[in-house]
């Protein structure tokens, strides 16, 4: 009997220690323990007060004290509140924003990644998340290590496939951008950069289709035609193979024809067919100044000046950017020089000058010109003295340094040359000219005044 008794009274102390050790493992579970938004009993009470005191400090942007009772909202209830991952992006960037060491930034990017990885783990929004994910690993730690790149542009990439049209606006250059870094670093093909290009490229085209007039996605378009064609990859051979199956489909899309032609042009692939195929489709399309400059290129480059005079005079009436209009003029006269049209040439020229006050390259023309006419100004009136062009022409390359100081070497080496062929006294003397006399090259083309002078 008193064997039966004390069993009884082991058993009954079993029951008691395990009733209490369930009923305080019941009173005591965090909401990342069981599931639950809060957990229950006192870590619950814990998780409340705690979230509670967070966000008081969240919104008056008292970052540095909400951290601490934050970080035990995120630890022990991640699925408490949205705001959590909110909040804590807000509280992660004024932490970084602090000047930390390097292991303490390395510390606070990698809680960062994890409240991305988080959010997306509890609230879903995936494409959202990745994208801004991917620009603060690319904003805090893209000079750290190419590493840090590669998975910042993973997650951009998968933001902007997900996302498609409704893409950030801030996503799309970034993910260009590391796309071209990786490049650089020869981790990527030029291939993968084209593709990237014409994938953020594409969805911002419908963007602006779907909100036309919208002066942002513009912005964007231009910015990123810009990047690409300033920064992206410069093979000649991979760009024509790659735009040239692109081009079959959009050669009458004038937004694809000016960043190709652009591009080309800035890769120095005009001698390219395709180049000359897709100036001649925007220009049909879109008449400019650009489009008619760049056939006037490729047909001087296939020493087709006439073409070349054609299409430049075109950019002369379309452009009305003064200094550009400049350039065309310039380019003009250098292919009436080509034709050896000097009194065209030297028209052009002139305008140039006119239009940009300080660009000594017309005069330099001019002067190369006159002396290029000795023969046909001596044939056109036997009175004039042979070598008298060459003070003409010395006397353009003199107003060439004078005007633009970066071609004082340039004018001055060609003084050096020319004056070579200046005439003698006695063969001056025959003419009537005295040194430091005013001569007028008549009978000819030039028809200028100039002072005498002598080797």
């Amino acid at each position: 009997m008193i064997k039966n008794n004390a069993m009884k009274r082991k058993g009954l102390l079993l029951a008691i220690v395990t009733l209490t050790f369930i009923s305080s493992a019941l009173w005591g579970q965090t909401g990342k323990e069981d599931g639950s938004r809060f957990g229950k009993g006192e870590d619950s009470v814990r998780c409340v007060k705690n979230l509670s005191l967070y966000r008081q400090y969240a919104k008056n942007r008292d970052y540095a004290m909400a951290h601490g009772y934050w970080k035990v909202v995120f630890d022990e209830c991640p699925k408490a509140s949205k705001n959590i991952y909110l909040d804590g992006v807000k509280i992660y960037r004024f932490l970084l924003s602090t000047k930390p060491t390097e292991a303490r930034k390395s510390d606070l990017v990698d809680t960062l990644m994890l409240i991305y990885d988080q959010r997306i783990n509890f609230y879903g929004q995936t494409g959202n998340v990745r994208g801004r994910q991917g620009a603060d690993l690319l904003k805090y730690r893209r000079n750290d290590d190419i590493k840090y790149v590669q998975q910042g542009y993973g997650y951009l990439k998968e933001s902007v496939e997900l996302s498609k049209t409704k893409s950030s606006k801030a996503v799309l250059p970034t993910l260009l951008s590391a796309s071209i870094t990786l490049y650089k670093a020869e981790i990527f093909e030029a291939s993968q950069v084209i593709e990237d290009y014409l994938l953020v490229s594409s969805i911002v085209e419908q963007q602006i289709a779907n909100k036309p007039g919208d002066s942002r996605l513009e912005d964007l378009k231009t910015a990123l035609d810009a990047n690409f064609v300033k920064e992206g990859p410069g093979d000649c051979e991979t760009l024509v193979n790659f735009f040239t199956e692109e081009h079959k489909t959009k050669s009458e899309d004038p937004d694809f024809l000016s960043m190709l032609t652009s591009l080309l042009k800035a890769r120095e692939c005009t001698d390219s067919e395709l180049f000359f195929i897709a100036s001649k489709d925007l220009h049909k399309l879109a008449p400019s100044s650009e489009s008619a400059s760049n056939i006037a290129i490729l047909a001087m480059k296939k020493s087709k000046y006439q073409e070349a005079v054609d299409y430049y005079n075109q950019s002369i009436e379309l452009e009305e950017d003064e200094l550009k209009k400049s350039d065309f003029y310039f380019a003009a006269a250098v292919a009436y020089h080509k034709l050896k049209s000097y009194s065209k040439s030297r028209e052009a020229a002139l305008k140039s000058a006119e239009l940009k006050p300080g660009f000594g390259e017309p005069y330099i023309l001019i002067g190369q010109l006159y002396a290029e006419s000795k023969d046909l100004c001596t044939s056109s009136d036997p009175n004039n003295l042979p070598s008298a062009v060459f003070w003409a022409a010395i006397d353009k390359f003199n107003k060439a340094k004078s005007v633009d100081a970066s071609l004082t070497q340039k004018a001055t080496d060609l003084i050096a040359t020319y004056s070579n062929y200046f005439p003698n006294k006695e063969e001056a003397f025959f003419k009537g000219v005295n040194e430091g006399d005013s001569y007028t090259i008549k009978g000819c083309w030039i028809n200028e005044t100039t002072k005498a002078r002598f080797r």
